[in-house]
């Protein structure tokens, strides 16, 4: 047997698992809007990082952004579709620290080039999530630290190595599952928080676009439409 051969019969698994996934989706309304809402945000993060010609310095820092912002969003739908549960929501940890670190430089633009220049040290000093978390919760008068909750949350079930982790590696049977696996409420609940999380961002990633681009400006009104009523259904009626 090839040594490889292993690793075609891993991805014919990972496609089958991927077609239980997109048959549940299909099964049920609100985890379809949740994957439109997706490919929604997806769209108008595309459009500013690719097809949008910047204007500034500042601008093309932002795209950049977007890109890993698009990047980390194809690689968390991937990894949910395909059964890999924990690291489709380490993937959404990434989204939500770019996405308030967006919201941030949307808010002090003049943040930007600062950004970009600092080291290592000035960034964590600055920037880091913490300060960013802080920052913007300062500026909304927010003290429930809700921010700083999902991220934790994250952090603890996905990214870091901890037991409460083992939670999203657990199959039907209570049992540790290597590799990918099917599971709906795993499923439904990755790509709630990706929704959730791919939305804020997007909109903060496009937000007051001032450009002659009426493409964008087009892209960003049907998307800021279509967000609005995902939002009204899902976040607001809770």
């Amino acid at each position: 047997m090839d040594a490889t051969d292993n690793l075609h019969s891993l991805h014919q698994h990972e496609e089958e698992v991927r077609t239980q996934s997109l048959d549940a989706i299909n099964a049920r309304a609100d985890l379809r809007d949740h994957l439109r809402i997706i490919s929604e945000a997806m769209n108008v993060v595309y459009a500013f990082s690719h097809d949008y010609e910047h204007q500034s310095d500042d601008e093309m820092t932002l795209q950049l952004l977007g890109i890993r912002l698009f990047n980390a969003a194809c690689s968390a739908l991937k990894l949910a579709l395909s059964g890999y549960h924990q690291k489709a929501f380490d993937c959404v940890r990434d989204i939500l620290e770019t996405g308030f670190l967006l919201d941030y430089l949307r808010t002090y633009p003049d943040k930007i080039a600062e950004w970009k220049a600092a080291d290592k040290k000035a960034r964590i000093a600055h920037f880091g999530p913490g300060v960013i978390r802080n920052a913007l919760d300062k500026r909304d008068g927010f003290s429930s630290g809700a921010r700083k909750q999902i991220y934790d949350l994250l952090s603890e079930h996905a990214t870091h190595a901890s037991y409460h982790g083992f939670s999203l590696v657990i199959n039907a049977q209570n049992l540790g599952q290597i590799g990918a696996f099917f599971d709906q409420k795993q499923l439904a609940a990755c790509l709630t928080e990706l929704a959730t999380r791919l939305m804020h961002a997007a909109m903060h990633l496009v937000a007051d676009h001032r450009g002659a681009d009426r493409k964008l400006l087009a892209t960003r009104a049907h998307y800021l439409d279509v967000i609005n009523t995902w939002r009204d259904k899902y976040l607001l009626s809770k």
